[in-house]
């Protein structure tokens, strides 16, 4: 049974979301120390979720149990990052839902790479519907929250994120090693590009804090 995966990798829709002009990415940090500080946060943050998930997904196809649940810990202690940056502008309570989502998030991933070890067709279907719901849930929250984040682009993006998880568990686990860094370069490009578009919609939303 090939595995229906309800995503496209469309790193175009980066295009259609926010992002900071020109002179705002090379304006010096002088000049918005607050929106570039940020920006490099959220870029630091982002960048960790999908190294920490990349790390579980090597030790888990290896059976290295202590190495992934590290690696496990690791995705939690980030997503709660991720979560607590929003709670100054948001308030905690925002926080806290937002950790939910992204639990969701991790955990659709992490049952994705399980039944890719047990080689379970239906488990991985379950875990892409998972992830597939997960990302319609995020994009709502983010766009209620934040009138500059289009819910639909938002979708695109956050499934496309999903999907390059899929790819790379399914690659590592062929052993298919020259695809899975194609794989990661795009992935680190989209998320580098989500962070930024994230902080150019807070920008835009809290004009006063920057």
């Amino acid at each position: 049974m090939k595995i229906k995966l309800p995503v496209v990798l469309l790193l175009a829709a980066l295009c259609a979301l926010p992002s900071l002009s020109p002179a705002a990415q090379t304006s010096s940090p002088q000049a918005e120390p607050a929106a570039l500080t940020t920006r490099l946060a959220l870029r630091d943050l982002w960048v960790e979720h999908i190294f920490w998930i990349r790390n579980y997904a090597i030790a888990n196809q290896a059976g290295n149990r202590q190495a992934a649940d590290i690696a496990s810990q690791e995705v939690v202690s980030n997503a709660t990052a991720i979560a607590n940056s929003i709670a100054p502008l948001y308030g905690q309570p925002a926080a806290e839902q937002l950790l939910k989502l992204l639990a969701g998030h991790w955990g659709a991933v992490k049952h994705y790479s399980d039944a890719s070890v047990s080689q379970s067709t239906s488990g991985k279907q379950t875990a892409v519907n998972e992830l597939t719901g997960n990302a319609k849930a995020l994009a709502t929250f983010l766009a209620t929250a934040n009138p500059y984040l289009p819910e639909a682009t938002l979708n695109t993006m956050l499934a496309a994120h999903g999907g390059h998880h899929i790819a790379q568990i399914d690659e590592l686990g062929k052993k298919d090693y020259k695809a899975e860094a194609a794989t990661w370069k795009h992935m680190r490009e989209h998320i580098l590009g989500l962070a930024d578009a994230l902080t150019a919609a807070l920008v835009k939303q809290f004009p006063d804090k920057f």
